[in-house]
């Protein structure tokens, strides 16, 4: 089976761009680690899609749907980078019996929403109850705080997601998340320049490649040519020897006279 060729940052960001992504950059805590902050750098440089719900939704490759991407998901992500904090997942439970091990809970019922603001950590039966709001046609599961909107499942969801793709809109959608987590949205070409760098590099790799293949297969002709010569000399040095044994062969009179 062969490799799966990786893509580089710059086709993806085409891509996302293409599909109606926006660049965003967010202010990071300075009490942040390097290896969050990383962690949400490797993700925030795609982009992200925004909705009509206030969701924010990464490279597919980091949602948690997806089953081929990414181990450490995007909302997991994003819960290090905006709360600073691991979920306890310590088994426990309640003096009811409930289980109040910690989970990341979407507010907006949406699990690949990366937004802070649909995020929060909350014990395990608390997470389970929001599945069933809604049935009022508003948030009535009673678990605060309250749900963005109302549970549905996720394939649904997903059918009924509406891309915002305006820049204006964008910033009235995300004016709350502004005011608790600030962030530029950027131009849609702030990263020409960067991409012009990778695809320059990506061409001269490929010119590279091309140019050790043909010496390759340059030196394998040089090699099949030298092994045919060989052969050669060695075909006319056996007949030579041949020739050279039957000159001397005695006659069968000189072997009757010896």
């Amino acid at each position: 089976m062969p490799k799966k060729k990786k893509r580089n940052a710059s086709d993806i960001r085409e891509e996302m761009q293409h599909q109606g992504a926006h660049f965003f950059r967010f202010v990071s805590s300075p009490q942040l680690t390097n290896n969050w902050l990383n962690e949400w750098t490797a993700i925030q440089k795609y982009g992200f899609f925004v909705c009509s719900t206030g969701c924010l939704l990464p490279y597919q490759y980091y949602r948690r749907t997806s089953r081929a991407g990414d181990k450490l998901k995007g909302h997991q992500r994003a819960v290090h980078f905006f709360l600073g904090r691991e979920c306890d997942r310590t088994a426990r439970t309640n003096q009811f019996g409930w289980p109040c091990d910690e989970q990341v809970s979407h507010l907006c019922h949406n699990p690949d929403c990366i937004n802070p603001l649909h995020i929060v950590i909350e014990p395990r039966w608390k997470n389970v109850k929001r599945n069933y709001c809604g049935i009022n046609g508003s948030c009535d599961c009673g678990v605060l705080p309250a749900c963005v909107r109302t549970y549905t499942n996720p394939e649904t969801f997903a059918q009924d997601l509406e891309l915002v793709k305006d820049r204006a809109k964008v910033l009235e959608l995300l004016a709350s998340l502004q005011q608790t987590h600030r962030f530029s949205l950027l131009s849609p070409d702030f990263y020409r320049v960067e991409n012009q760098k990778i695809d320059n590099r990506k061409k001269r790799k490929e010119a590279g490649l091309v140019t050790k293949q043909q010496k390759e297969k340059k030196q394998k002709r040089k090699e099949r040519k030298e092994e045919r010569a060989d052969s050669s000399v060695a075909k006319h040095s056996l007949k030579e020897e041949e020739d050279s044994f039957q000159e001397f062969e005695p006659s069968p009179e000189e072997i009757v006279d010896q």
